[in-house]
């Protein structure tokens, strides 16, 4: 079945649809990545976000659910140049298609992607549809400039405190915003215990079990939107506690008021 990606400024890309068959409206952004697209795909910060993979082949090693940064496809759309007819990897479970239908997932390959990166890379991020009829090209641009990325902070975050390696020396105080599987497991990997906090969490739910520095990581979204933590972040700036912000969620600190003498640490 013949596909379009409609972006903002009225260029139209062409494709196979794949995954679950459903239109789309996202903010299109692209990958440089050459292996990796399973974590890709199950990062949070692409919550709200449609994904243009620039590398040509997607899916020869299937799908590993040992690999998932999260437990699903948070984007609204995944655009390729070529899907692979088969997969190649003694641990995979499934393939990509599977994978994009089980999480409902829409998505378009044979997709000019060299042609798309460069206008995104000269335009910067857009938005997009991705729909199958393009004949009504009024509508389907009102739909486009009507789109944004909001509330997606409450999509992405726990649901609830969760701890791994209590009996660790150092102790961490996750403030999850959208947090990747492999950040925990790297601490744990150097003898460091994590606590998760969902992004609606006190600073005194936070300090409660005295931590030796304060996480605040990756996810979507604008950070202008995030006032509540915000706050939070500003009261623990009060604290000798490091603090260390990564990827967008760094930005948080670019809204809130740096304590004098400190060190804040950031990691892209």
């Amino acid at each position: 079945m013949l596909g379009y990606l409609v972006l903002e400024n009225g260029d139209i890309f062409e494709g196979e649809r794949i995954g679950h068959i459903v239109d789309a409206a996202c903010e299109v952004v692209f990958n440089t990545g050459m292996a990796g697209y399973i974590e890709t795909f199950t990062d949070p910060s692409y919550a709200g976000q449609g994904i243009v993979m620039t590398y040509p082949l997607i899916g020869n090693y299937g799908v590993i659910p040992e690999d998932f940064e999260s437990e699903k496809i948070y984007a609204k759309a995944i655009f390729i140049h070529e899907l692979a007819e088969f997969e190649s990897n003694f641990r995979k479970k499934f393939n990509l298609e599977t994978f994009l239908k089980n999480n409902k997932t829409p998505g378009l390959s044979n997709v000019n992607t060299r042609k798309l990166t460069k206008v995104l890379r000269d335009c910067g991020t857009m938005k997009g549809y991705l729909t199958s009829e393009i004949e009504n090209m009024e509508e389907i641009l009102e739909k486009i400039n009507e789109y944004k990325v909001t509330n997606v902070l409450n999509e992405v975050t726990s649901k609830a405190k969760v701890s791994f390696g209590k009996t660790k020396p150092k102790q961490i105080a996750l403030i999850d915003y959208g947090f990747k599987h492999n950040i925990v497991n790297s601490l744990l990997k150097r003898d460091v215990g994590v606590t998760i906090y969902p992004a609606d969490t006190s600073v005194d739910m936070i300090l409660s079990i005295r931590p030796d520095g304060i996480l605040l990581s990756n996810g979507p979204g604008n950070p202008e939107e995030c006032t509540f933590q915000i706050e939070v972040i500003k009261e623990l700036y009060k604290t000798n506690i490091p603090i260390i912000g990564i990827g967008l969620r760094a930005s948080i600190n670019g809204y809130s008021h740096r304590c004098k003498n400190k060190e804040i640490k950031i990691w892209s």
